[in-house]
């Protein structure tokens, strides 16, 4: 899409997200006639908190600059996304979930934003049972992930007119096929051989991701353990009792690790509350997998920084994936319950489990990218060097 029309359809985005965002409680309050003071009942789409992530309170940091940082995050990805996508406008599913990736990065940044404006908060990174408690304070979690998910979708109407429409002359100026020319073809068909690249990209960009799940991401507090055999010898061993802490490094970084991310069972867990948790990571990393397939394939040929965001936006989507099925696991008597969710707790399992994935995406999406454009690198490089070499020889047998 040319410039022109991707500055047109991220501007009316991200202008109807500041009206909302900055106007949505003000105009609540004055329809509920009250003042300031006044509480407002949650509103929810589709079992999503619509105005939780909206400004409250302008006398303080904390209050606005989130929403400001993931306006200004929000909009220049969508720029971004929108001008790598085909020029004929026509909105395409790889596209919609780029954006959708797009959002959720720009929450999870804002999100994490807003402890390290906290006066009250002595770490600028909270760990796993911070962001629990902030979260049982506020009665609500991962608001910015929620409102991400569902104004993803306010930038489908301007672009479906403008593909409907696309014949209109104004239109086709603002599209750049007035002169019947299609601009900015797709890329050409990929060489011989690489569907192995792209396998061998894949299995790069899946590295960091296993080395979390093998190394350790095991910080879900739990107390779903095996009880202690009676007719076994008394002891007063704490891992039989309590649930269980993870070591300090790991506590430390906590607040950004998924806890379903492990691989290795707990030393007191219970088999199928493991087995649940082992689900939950092998559908984060299938999901990662195929859909790092399918952006090496798009964006084969193109610009390095595409890949690299794009798979920053893969993490992020698959980390999603694998939140939507552990918001159902947790429904179980199987699972490990988390510290704070459930029908006991203050905190919905799905919005438990969605915040810890998009904070989780945002942070290590980059060693994703970073793995899968280093292979590509190195690929390149390598294919330099060895075409020469065809060629000489080449031209040696056809002497």
């Amino acid at each position: 899409m040319n410039r022109l029309m991707s500055l047109l359809l991220a501007a009316g985005y991200a202008m109807g997200q500041a009206v909302f965002l900055f106007a949505c409680h003000p105009v609540r309050l004055r329809a509920a006639g009250g003042g300031p003071g006044l509480v407002l009942h949650d509103v929810r789409l589709f079992g999503l908190d619509l105005d939780g992530f909206s400004v409250q309170d302008t006398g303080r940091a904390q209050g606005w600059v989130p929403q400001l940082v993931f306006l200004v995050l929000c909009s220049v990805l969508t720029y971004a996304v929108l001008r790598s996508a085909p020029p004929d406008a026509r909105p395409r599913l790889r596209t919609v979930l780029a954006l959708l990736g797009a959002g959720l990065l720009a929450a999870g940044v804002a999100e994490l934003v807003g402890p390290a404006l906290d006066p009250r908060s002595p770490l600028l990174l909270p760990t796993s049972g911070e962001w629990v408690g902030r979260a049982q304070v506020a009665g609500a979690t991962a608001l910015p992930e929620q409102y991400a998910l569902w104004s993803c979708w306010l930038l489908m109407p301007s672009w479906a007119a403008a593909w409907l429409l696309r014949r209109w002359t104004p239109v086709r100026v603002l599209l750049g096929t007035a002169d019947g020319a299609a601009g900015g073809a797709e890329s050409p068909a990929p060489a011989p051989g690489s569907t192995v690249r792209r396998r061998d990209v894949v299995c790069a960009g899946l590295i960091p991701m296993v080395l979390l799940a093998v190394a350790g991401g095991a910080v879900l507090r739990h107390t779903n353990v095996r009880q202690l055999d009676q007719s076994s010898s008394i002891t007063f061993a704490p891992e039989l009792w309590l649930p269980y802490h993870p070591p300090a490094l790991v506590d430390r970084w906590s607040g950004v690790l998924y806890p379903a991310l492990r691989m290795r069972p707990l030393a007191t867990e219970e088999t199928a509350g493991w087995l649940a948790t082992l689900v939950v990571c092998l559908v984060f990393l299938a999901v990662l997998a195929a859909a790092l397939y399918a952006v090496v394939r798009w964006v084969e040929g193109r610009h390095p920084v595409r890949l690299f965001m794009n798979c920053w936006y893969a993490t992020v989507l698959a980390a999603v994936a694998a939140a939507l099925v552990e918001s159902g696991l947790l429904q179980g008597p199987w699972a490990a319950p988390r510290e704070g969710a459930g029908p006991m707790g203050l905190v919905r399992p799905f919005e438990a489990a969605l915040g810890d994935a998009v904070r989780f995406g945002a942070v290590w999406g980059w060693a994703t990218g970073a793995c899968c454009l280093g292979v590509v690198w190195v690929m390149t490089r390598r294919g330099a060097r060895t075409r020469p070499r065809v060629q000489e020889e080449q031209l040696s047998h056809a002497e």
